[in-house]
């Protein structure tokens, strides 16, 4: 018995049963080929019933032809509003590649305007394009120039804003190449090479890098093109170290270990690589400009300085011991005995001399109890006769003297900066305002006069490093009028007009020299009031007294 139950039959069913081979069939729309490859995967009646390609194909062909076609008209448009679409050329036709070929944005070739968009911090103007833009027209190559002010920044110098643009405004359809740069509060210059693509090159060092690729190919300036591997590697290396050495946050040894290195190079020859100028001259002028390291520089550098300087169409700003002319240096020595004779002149009388010791009074017991002979020897009646100091009249006669502008606002007496910030702001003084400190070296007695922004912190430990000694404290006030002819309170870098003996070394910091402050404001003189001159006035001033300042930095 092969089952335990039988089962009657009821539906028959067919022998052969056929299952599908796909759950979905299409139909094939194109063939690699004659030979159809469809029947290797599908069964012969399907590969059988698309022999030919039917309509649906020809409409594809065809929309994928319109869309190509659409595509070839955007990327010309593309093309034409970037200025810098590039023609393949033939390929019968072949150009052996050239070191250091201009960029196909070079301003030689026939197309529209090469636009450089240039974002640069006021506190550190990239100086550089001044001089690239004066020496890419004499290569045959007009930039047209403006600027623009970033709702970031406040407050630019005319005279800043003026180095960088074209007066009048030229045509731009005349220029191959503009320079469109954006005053902003960045950290760092940027130039946006392709703004479509936000493509942006960072540092002044490498701007001038692009920007040496636009000169013709046997231009000294365009040292990629013209130069042995040793030399570009020798430049490049140079272009960093001047970069890194002599930046915004770089210390003050750093400074004048590259200002050494910069002299010793201008010793062996005329400029940075040789008898020719150059893309690594152009880059350490303006760095040097950028952080006033001109006052004060070595011979060699004082005089490479001024001669980039006149190369850039820009005045020196102060002349420094090397470079100044003699007849110029004997008429502010004129000048200043002149503006000595008439204080002396002023003091002669009561009332003069009553202004002049009014704080002195105040500070010294000996001169309020009239015992000023017996305890200061160059003191009779009141009056200074050992040495008659300048006050704030003679002051202003010194600075119109020497053709300064200043702004002066009087105010009531202030002992404090909080004092005085409070009056600045009642007022309304505009401009960068300092604090001043009269220091001498504990061991060797050598007397400092310190300027640094209202708000900066001054740890002397820090300052004394900076300056290279090994302890600072506050000089006596008795000393102070004897030198600088101020008493506490009023101790000012105008006070150095009075230092003929060059006694005291200025420090100031860096900040003061920025060209984006309108202007710097001391006391002239006396705390009863505030006075402001342009940065570049305060150059002319201490190059006029014979203080060349040695720059600190401030966090």
């Amino acid at each position: 018995m092969a089952t335990m139950y039988r089962m009657p039959k009821l539906v028959e069913t067919p022998q052969v049963t056929e299952v599908p081979g796909t759950m979905y069939k299409m139909p094939v729309l194109n063939k690699m080929s004659e030979l159809d490859l469809a029947s290797t995967y599908y069964d012969q009646t399907r590969a059988s019933t698309q022999t030919q390609n039917g309509p649906d194909v020809a409409a594809l062909e065809a929309r994928q032809e319109a869309v190509l076609a659409r595509l070839r008209h955007l990327k010309a448009q593309l093309d034409k509003v970037q200025g810098n679409k590039i023609t393949t050329p033939s390929p019968s036709i072949s150009a052996a590649p050239v070191l250091g070929a201009p960029a196909h944005s070079s301003p030689t070739r026939k197309s529209p305007v090469h636009d450089l968009v240039i974002s640069a911090n006021p506190r550190h103007p990239p100086y550089s394009l001044v001089l690239l833009r004066r020496l890419l027209k004499q290569a045959g190559s007009p930039v047209l120039a403006v600027n623009h002010m970033h709702s970031s920044v406040f407050q630019i110098n005319d005279s800043l804003r003026a180095h960088f643009s074209d007066q009048p405004l030229a045509e731009r359809r005349d220029h191959p190449l503009a320079f469109t740069l954006h005053w902003k509060d960045v950290t760092a210059s940027a130039l946006m090479v392709n703004p479509l693509r936000q493509t942006q090159i960072c540092g002044e060092v490498n701007i001038a890098r692009y920007i040496s690729r636009l000169f013709p190919l046997a231009s000294p300036f365009n040292y990629e093109a013209i130069g042995s591997f040793p030399t570009i590697a020798e430049t490049d290396q140079l272009l960093d170290q001047l970069s890194r050495q002599l930046s915004s946050s770089s210390n003050n040894k750093e400074r004048q270990a590259a200002l050494r290195m910069l002299n010793g190079r201008l010793g062996k020859n005329t400029f940075l690589m040789g008898c020719s100028c150059g893309i690594a001259d152009v880059l350490a002028w303006s760095l040097v400009k950028q952080l006033g390291l001109d006052i004060g520089a070595p011979s060699n550098v004082a005089k490479w300085y001024k001669y980039l300087t006149s190369m850039a169409g820009l005045e020196l700003e102060s002349a420094t011991p090397e470079s100044k002319h003699p007849s110029e240096s004997n008429m502010e020595k004129s000048n200043l005995q002149q503006v000595r004779t008439e204080a002396k002149k002023q003091e002669a009388s009561p009332k003069s001399a009553k202004v002049t010791i009014r704080d002195t009074a105040k500070k010294s017991p000996s001169v309020a109890n009239g015992d000023a002979t017996k305890k200061s020897p160059a003191i009779a009646n009141g009056v200074d006769i050992k040495k008659p100091h300048m006050d704030r009249a003679g002051l202003e006669s010194y600075l119109k003297s020497l053709g300064i502008k200043y702004q002066v606002t009087d105010h009531e007496e202030v002992f404090t900066v909080e004092a005085l910030m409070k009056c600045v702001k009642e007022k309304n003084i505009p401009g960068l305002h300092m604090k001043n400190l009269f220091l001498k070296d504990k061991k060797r007695k050598d007397l400092y006069l310190l300027s640094a922004r209202h708000d900066a912190e001054v740890k002397l430990s820090d300052v004394a490093k900076q300056v290279g000694v090994k302890e600072l404290r506050f000089a006596d006030e008795s000393v102070m009028l004897d030198v600088i002819g101020v008493a506490q309170g009023c101790v000012t870098p105008f006070a150095l007009a009075n230092d003929t003996e060059q006694k005291v070394t200025f420090l100031l910091d860096s900040v003061a020299l920025d060209s984006s402050h309108a202007y710097v404001n001391f006391h002239p003189l006396s705390n009863a009031a505030t006075l402001g001159v342009s940065p570049q006035d305060l150059r002319k001033f201490l190059g006029a007294t014979g203080h060349q300042p040695k720059l600190l930095n401030f966090a």
